[in-house]
């Protein structure tokens, strides 16, 4: 009940309601004995009904009211009508901290100004063990002369030491204003992660407060803001507020080194007391911050400098440097390199194994994810938190690509292996919990749901015309059908954006990290990076987490803030994937095990030679007598730039050729390598010697070559190529450079040439095709489909060899070009078959098949989940 002026509260007569909240109101009043104005505030009547909260109040006030700091407001008396207790405290003639922040951020040295006295009010408080709980703008009040006074210790905990446990919610007592529904120990946005867990507080708890309440002043908004009280809880928990120099008011170094460390997650990264955290504040203004906050040691410091300034300049001038040498080196002491403790992680799939690509389920706990388990098919398998092993989801074989906030998955049917991680196929609908897909658009390769679930982002591949586009949303070209392929595509978490890998025009999956809005403006935030495989939005939605390498595939998580800044997010020792993140924090990442072997083999042999390099060969080809072969290096000791070596099929060991370019083909003599590189900034083919000699460079002006393969005779040379950045070709010249001649408009994928160099393989409308030189149109093959790989001609210009998958291995088939009649040739079982990745390169061969290379990779994937990246 509101008390009219007037009203007599023992030696204290009302005069004029001030505020009123949640826990009291509050009252300008008359103290009749002393004839002074005091402030009132009247308690709510639940506190009488309880006697032990009442006399814990008692206790609090007593001890707050004990303390006599300038900048801790001065408790004058507690009294009790019989039925209504109240409280007495000075009367303030100001505005509280939140009324001054409503017109945006506060200049640094105002700010550092306040913040040393807000310090000095802590410490002493921290002195008298009673730990504040509620600090935040609203109690922190700014007098007209400038002087500070923290407020309202209604919250406030007595502590026998500093690390006392946090017993029970009944401690609180009273608070100024309301807090948000739910919320006892403290207010939400202002809370240590401690508080939020309700786990033990002490003093740095406060000095965690203090830092979001330093944030706000210099940044002009909170540190922790978000929608709901949930999602505020969480970013406390997980993410770090944006850069201060980001913001509108950018700030120096040594204060946001202060306020950082004020807002480590963990209490024994703070500053372990606000007496160091004054000292700090002092030191980084200067000895004359405030006239009312200056120290005992920093007024003796001023003093002395200021006497010796009147008599001697420049002794003053070495006192006030010596002076300002001591406080760095006391700032350099107090702000160690701040450090993030690592993440950990808790595993989630058991099975030995490739995954190749999960996500949450909208319950955060359940784990949905695509890949091989055992020497099992692809298939998409669930893991429930209340039953960890890995269990069909009865799709049949359908790649996941995306789930739903209504746990609708967005999947592929009838998928095929297209290179790397990715698959193309038909894209469907289907419910988590099971039923049949429905079927949605062809030829596509990626899908993400918007937030709401209501749109969907796709990616869309051209098989015939090689080029990929992007929706979004359905039928909304964002990117218009492009060469370069693109991959890892993921909605932002407020539906506005798109991020997306974009790779170069060959199979490489090097490339950079872009992000598109829905009006099609592109901005690339992060580039130059090798193996960038996997893509998830960073909890707090300004971020893109992915995982990319500096070199082979020794990739790490990264993250790239829109405004084009990257930093490592996490990097162990085995390659880490990012997988999934929600909002509340939760990332799934896979742990990732990955080695290309290369064995050769002779024909009818079961069991090979291992000629393996490091651990990640690409592309070997052999010469026509098999006595020699060439390969990339992909490892990570070959270099963001690749490396290209040849070595003996007897074993000799590796000799280094070239870098900066992937091996193509080896001549037909084994004595001349095709370089190639798909976005070589200087549009050339580089013919290297194996043996002595120069490197000779082929460069046309106009002219893109991206991959090629030798003529029988070793002297001409296939290339595709663009020609004028959008003419696409087949294209024949030599090795002495001649004037590239077209064979035939469009691409093709491995090429082969005839024995007598009058036919090529093409890839017509998707399937190899078989080119007259001269000709121009091909001609299908009989009996080809669009996963053979004619890999070589043999001998007689009528028979190609063929190479198809099968379970744990491969298979070669001799194929008549004719008749499409194949004849079984050479079958490559792995000896381990787990993990093995379908072949993105075909296998070598000699014209008469005595003789073949092979390289497979083997990739073995486990799952885990990890609550403290960041």
């Amino acid at each position: 009940m509101a008390l009219s002026p007037g009203t007599k509260l023992g030696p204290y007569e009302i005069v004029a309601p001030i505020g009123a909240g949640g826990m009291g109101e509050v009252y300008r009043a008359k103290d009749t004995r002393l004839g002074r104005e005091v402030a009132i505030k009247v308690l709510p009547a639940s506190l009488t009904k309880d006697v032990d909260r009442l006399r814990r109040f008692e206790q609090e006030a007593r001890s707050v009211a004990a303390l006599n700091h300038p900048n801790i407001l001065a408790i004058h008396d507690i009294g009790d009508t019989g039925t209504t207790p109240y409280l007495v405290s000075e009367l303030l003639d100001g505005h509280s901290l939140k009324v001054e922040l409503e017109t945006g951020a506060i200049p640094s040295r105002k700010a550092t100004e306040y913040a040393a006295q807000i310090a000095q009010g802590l410490a002493a408080a921290h002195e008298k063990n009673i730990i504040h709980r509620d600090l935040k703008p609203d109690n922190v009040f700014i007098t007209r002369e400038g002087r500070v006074k923290i407020l309202d210790f209604g919250l406030a905990k007595l502590a026998s030491n500093a690390a006392a446990p946090n017993t029970d919610a009944t401690m609180a007592t009273l608070t100024s204003v309301p807090t948000e529904a739910g919320v006892v120990m403290g207010t939400v946005g202002y809370m240590a992660p401690e508080q939020v867990r309700g786990a033990a507080v002490d003093s740095r708890t406060d000095i965690f407060a203090f830092g979001a309440v330093l944030y706000e002043m210099v940044a002009g908004r909170r540190a922790f803001q978000r929608d709901t009280t949930a999602e505020t809880m969480t970013a406390i928990l997980k993410e770090d507020p944006p850069e201060l120099g980001e913001s509108l008011h950018p700030v120096s170094p040594g204060l946001e080194r202060i306020v950082r460390r004020c807002l480590e997650k963990q209490p024994e990264q703070r500053f372990q007391s606000a007496k160091d955290l004054a000292f700090a504040l002092e030191a980084l203004s200067g000895p004359s911050t405030s006239k009312t906050s200056a120290s005992g040691a920093t007024a003796v410091l001023a003093a002395g400098a200021e006497q010796q300034k009147k008599s001697q300049p420049w002794l003053a001038w070495l006192a006030g440097a010596a002076i300002g040498a001591a406080l760095m080196g006391v700032i350099a002491w107090l702000l160690p390199p701040r450090t993030t403790p690592p993440p950990s992680f808790t595993r989630v799939s058991f099975e030995r194994g490739q995954v190749v690509q999960a996500r949450f389920a909208q319950d955060g706990k359940t784990v949905v994810y695509s890949g091989v388990l055992g020497t099992g098919a692809l298939d998409t398998f669930v893991i429930r938190d209340d039953y960890p092993e890995s269990v069909s989801a009865g799709l049949k074989g359908a790649v996941l690509l995306a789930v739903s906030r209504t746990d609708q998955l967005a999947v592929l049917v009838r998928p095929h292996h297209a290179l790397h991680r990715e698959y193309g196929g038909t894209l469907a609908t289907v419910a988590l919990g099971g039923g049949a897909p429905r079927e949605i658009l062809e030829n596509v390769t990626e899908a993400d749901w918007s937030p709401d679930g209501g749109e969907m982002a796709v990616i869309v591949g051209d098989s015939v015309a090689r080029t990929m586009r992007l929706e979004y949303p359905l039928g909304k070209v964002l990117v218009p059908a492009t060469r370069n392929w693109m991959s890892g595509m993921r909605i932002s978490p407020d539906g506005k954006r798109v991020a997306f890998f974009r790779h170069p025009q060959n199979d490489d999956d090097r490339g950079d990290l872009v992000v598109i809005d829905r009006d099609g403006k592109q901005k690339t935030i992060s580039t130059g990076w090798e193996s960038l495989e996997g893509l998830a939005w960073a909890p707090s939605g300004n971020e893109v987490w992915f995982s990319g390498a500096s070199s082979g595939e020794q990739y790490c998580i990264r993250g790239a803030s829109l405004s084009a800044r990257t930093r490592t997010v996490y990097c162990g020792t085995s390659p880490t994937m990012i997988q999934d993140a929600l909002p509340n924090g939760a990332a799934l990442v896979s742990s990732e095990e990955s080695r290309v072997s290369m064995e050769f083999v002779e024909h009818g042999q079961t069991e090979g030679q291992d000629l393996s390099w490091l651990d990640n060969v690409y592309n070997p080809r052999l010469s026509h007598d098999g006595s020699v072969v060439m390969f990339t290096d992909q490892s990570s000791r070959g270099g963001n730039e690749y490396s290209v070596y040849v070595r003996k099929t007897d074993g000799s060991p590796a000799v280094k050729i070239g870098s900066g370019e992937f091996g193509a083909d080896l001549s037909p003599d084994g004595k001349s390598a095709l370089l190639f590189r798909a976005d070589d900034p200087q549009q050339r083919i580089q013919v290297v010697p194996v043996g002595p000699g120069a490197p000779v460079v082929l460069r046309w002006d106009g002219f893109q070559p991206n991959w090629g393969c030798w003529f029988p005779d070793g002297q001409h040379i296939l290339f595709a190529g663009t020609q004028n950045d959008h003419d696409e070709g087949v294209y024949v010249t030599d090795r002495n450079g001649t004037p590239p001649k077209l064979v035939s408009s469009g691409l093709f994928n491995w090429p082969i040439v005839s024995p007598y160099g009058r036919s090529i393989i093409v890839i017509h409308d998707g399937k190899p095709a078989l080119l007259t030189i001269g000709e121009s149109a091909p001609k299908p093959i009989p009996g080809v489909t669009a996963d053979d790989f004619l890999i070589a001609w043999s001998s007689d210009p009528q028979v190609v060899y063929a190479v198809a998958r099968v379970p744990g291995g491969r298979r070669i088939d001799k194929m008549n070009l004719e008749t499409g009649k194949r004849e079984l040739w050479q079958v490559s079982m792995a000896k381990d078959p787990v993990g093995l990745v379908p072949p993105s390169v075909p296998p070598a061969i000699t014209p008469d098949g005595s003789k073949m290379m092979f390289a497979q990779r083997k990739q073995l994937s486990t799952l885990y989940r990890s609550d403290t990246l960041k």
